[in-house]
């Protein structure tokens, strides 16, 4: 299996005003058949934007296409790749049923622009994803812990994580 390839040509699947919006932004569409996956894991249409486009785009396709849901928010680590992780967010247009994935790339350290002024959803997503690969969400209105401890080394989710965490032992 190779890698996911780019391309500027959206897949026939999305409607041409939310291929051409999107596009506009400078997004780049994933061509997931040199993946070698099989055609039902590559249904979701998805597309790569910069991050500086990021909350423009799910304005664009909320406000103006109607993908009025976030079905979810996370991220994925690539420690060997600049910039090291991707945030991905999953929107549908819950009248059409329309579902579209769409990816940032943010290095170590940066932070990602919030969606939460646009989905209350991603409130608890973001926070989420702060606490277990450590990319802070800018404009959120409260970036803290939800599962470890406020006070809590490290950020399980990623791949350099110890398997066996950061364990304290008293005597």
């Amino acid at each position: 299996m190779s890698s996911i390839g780019y391309t500027n040509d959206a897949p026939p699947t999305v409607k041409t005003a939310v291929a051409y919006a999107l596009s506009a932004l400078g997004a780049r569409w994933c061509d997931y058949a040199a993946t070698g996956a099989a055609p039902r894991f590559r249904a979701t249409p998805a597309a790569l934007l910069e991050k500086a486009r990021w909350v423009e785009a799910f304005a664009t396709l909320k406000k103006e296409h109607g993908f009025d849901l976030l079905l979810d928010h996370s991220a994925v680590d690539y420690p060997d790749r600049t910039p090291r992780f991707t945030v991905v967010a999953v929107v549908e247009n819950s009248t059409t049923h329309d579902v579209l994935l769409l990816k940032t790339r943010v290095a170590d350290g940066e932070a990602c622009p919030s969606l939460t002024p646009l989905f209350r959803s991603a409130d608890w997503a973001e926070r989420e994803t702060y606490d277990m690969f450590g990319i802070p969400f800018e404009g959120h209105p409260e970036l803290t812990r939800i599962y470890m401890p406020q006070d809590y080394d490290g950020w399980p989710l990623r791949k350099d994580f110890p398997m066996e965490g950061h364990l304290k032992f008293r005597d």
